[in-house]
């Protein structure tokens, strides 16, 4: 599946951003749920056969409860109960939903009143036997070899199952059904990651969105050196998103600028020194070289996450000071040798060793992260020591559904996610293009300046595709 529905859209956002992106995503609530209704129907039509059949699974039970928001909620809509998904053959997964909600155009079978009664506690039928007769009787007839459920010893997403449920669903199967049970973390990982044209398009047009307001707030419209504060400029852009009825793509609160080389001579010494500034109350000032990290949740089903970098200009300049221009040089430089060496196809743990390769070929020093914060610059100060060269780390970390922390569904090829690197990079991977280049400034020996690039963008058989303008420079605010 290529990007041929969402270039049209791209083509129109990289004329006129700050134009378009007002109007780039549906301001009603009925045409923002027809695109999720669209993105549901084509996940489990398209997606669905092939995360069942690539795992061996011929039965997926997904266990739901009332007043227990499940992970999945947003591939299924508004279900409790017990959602079965069967392979019988043919393009097409049946797919029944015993218990409450569901639309017509996602399931095919519904069960009983009196299975919808029980799951919700009426009459305490939940504690009859004889209720759940119609779930055994209905899986005994499909015979499935493997049933996958969501349970999991380490991915959140796959084991929204609570203990009291699972324990329910042995005693439904019976022993012999119960046996075949496995753990549904490889198929809703493929379900997940697999992307369909619908999903492409509506993320591209958050991204879309993401970086107009990323870039506005990088820009004397917010910030006026030696006034404006960091917390100022992250709830300016909370205000934006508000506008836009879309919710901020990480825990409540604000994500404010960090600031990677202060106008003062001496090192500032924060709570992580890899960043020099990170505390709210912080007034910019001139001379200031800031990265900023935002995310836009849209949906409630896409999470962005990506980062621009600013620099305040000084009295009388008209450019960055050379060092800073040249630190970062250096970490656009990395930017070809990466898009150039991940590969739909591969898994995580082969990319990353492609990628070090590769970049080590082309100078730069291996400077792997455990995403620790302190540990993690003084052993790049220390790999650092009396060279010329630059450091790397990098983080291509799996996103989409939520904004790319630790406990996100997908190949992430990061040495500090190894226990992904199993998994296959799949077409239409949505990712986060991140990673660090950490080089020594002359006036600041010993504290080299780590620049953190990342863009949110696609893996297809083409190789990487953007899915928005990608990071080339640094902005200057006058």
């Amino acid at each position: 599946m290529k990007l041929r529905g969402v270039l049209i859209l791209l083509l129109v956002s990289f004329a006129a951003p700050a134009a378009i992106a007002q109007e780039s995503l549906p301001t009603t609530v009925k045409a923002r749920s027809e695109i999720l209704h669209t993105i549901r129907q084509e996940k489990l039509d398209l997606i669905l056969p092939g995360a069942m059949r690539d795992n061996n699974v011929d039965m997926w039970i997904h266990v739901t409860r009332m007043g227990d928001t499940d992970p999945m909620a947003p591939h299924f809509g508004p279900v409790y109960g017990y959602v079965i998904f069967t392979d019988r053959g043919g393009d097409r997964i049946e797919r029944a939903l015993f218990g409450g909600g569901g639309h017509p155009d996602l399931f095919d079978i519904f069960g009983s009143r009196e299975i919808s009664m029980a799951i919700e506690g009426y009459n305490y039928g939940h504690q009859d036997p004889a209720v759940w007769n119609e779930i055994t009787e209905f899986v005994a007839e499909r015979d499935p070899r493997t049933i996958a459920v969501n349970t999991s010893d380490w991915l959140s997403v796959a084991d929204g199952i609570s203990h009291s449920q699972y324990a329910k669903l042995e005693k439904i199967l019976g022993p012999e059904y119960a046996s075949r049970i496995v753990s549904a973390e490889k198929v809703i990982t493929d379900f997940r990651v697999r992307r369909t044209q619908s999903e492409i398009t509506a993320f591209a047009a958050a991204l879309e969105v993401h970086r107009e307001i990323l870039e506005r707030a990088l820009s004397r419209e917010v910030i006026t050196p030696g006034e404006t504060t960091l917390g100022e400029i992250g709830w300016w852009v909370r205000e934006e998103f508000a506008k836009r009825d879309l919710d901020e793509g990480y825990d409540p609160g604000v994500s404010i600028p960090r600031i990677l080389y202060s106008a003062k001579s001496e090192p500032i010494d924060p709570p992580d020194v890899r960043w020099w500034i990170h505390h709210e109350d912080y007034v910019i000032q001139r001379g200031d070289f800031l990265t900023f990290d935002v995310g836009v949740r849209y949906l409630d089903y896409f999470a962005t996450d990506y980062k621009r970098n600013a620099y305040i200009l000084r009295e009388g300049e008209t450019e960055v000071p050379e060092s800073i221009q040249h630190a970062f040089d250096r970490a656009l430089a990395a930017h070809d040798i990466i898009r150039a060496n991940v590969r739909a196809g591969r898994t995580a743990g082969e990319t990353l060793e492609t990628l070090v390769t590769a970049l080590e070929e082309a100078g730069y020093i291996y400077t792997p992260f455990i995403d620790i914060g302190t540990l993690d610059y003084e052993m790049v100060q220390e790999a650092l020591i009396g060279t010329a060269k630059s450091g790397f780390s990098i983080d291509l970390h799996s996103l989409g559904n939520n904004g790319g922390s630790l406990v996100t569904v997908g190949p992430s090829v990061a040495p500090f996610r190894s226990d992904r690197d199993d998994l296959v990079i799949a077409e239409n991977h949505f990712f986060a293009f991140e990673y660090m280049v950490h080089t020594n400034l002359p006036e600041r020996p010993g504290f080299p300046v780590s620049i953190n690039i990342e863009g949110n963008h696609v893996v297809t058989s083409l190789g990487v595709e953007y899915l928005h303008p990608p990071n080339t420079g640094i902005i200057l605010i006058h």
